[in-house]
């Protein structure tokens, strides 16, 4: 396992910087040049994070699997069966409000006093230009 070292190619694969990388990900460059070096490991709380920015598991990370064939979930259609519009409407809302997975479209249609919204999300949408938070 040499988490390091795949770090440091997926980070070249889009073209960045440590420092651009270090930046996104809220760490210093020393951190990152310390994580490529093979000096120390990420901790397990920036796991889920890397994974995140990069497109992979964390499993792929940490060289448990290989990430060119695996399945991976792009985009979900969910059907929800409401009293009401406005209550549909509130709901779009709060997807709206959620940075992942990414709202795409939705539809809502009335079936006598029942209410049905169609909503689909994408779930690799936009994830090189997320931010995030640090431990």
């Amino acid at each position: 396992m040499n988490i390091g070292r795949t770090i440091k190619e997926l980070r070249q694969k889009r073209g960045l910087t440590q420092e651009e990388f270090s930046e996104a990900l809220r760490v210093s460059v020393q951190t990152v040049s310390r994580w490529e070096n093979g000096v120390n490991a990420p901790d397990l709380s920036m796991l889920p994070q890397l994974a995140l920015y990069f497109g992979v598991t964390a499993d792929y990370l940490l060289g448990l699997e290989r990430n060119d064939t695996m399945a991976k979930l792009l985009k979900t259609t969910e059907v929800f069966e409401l009293a009401s519009k406005q209550e549909a409407e509130e709901m779009v809302l709060k997807f709206k409000g959620e940075k992942f997975p990414v709202l795409k479209d939705y539809r809502i249609t009335s079936h006598g006093d029942t209410v049905i919204l169609e909503v689909v999300k994408e779930f690799n949408s936009e994830l090189d230009r997320m931010r995030f938070e640090g431990p």
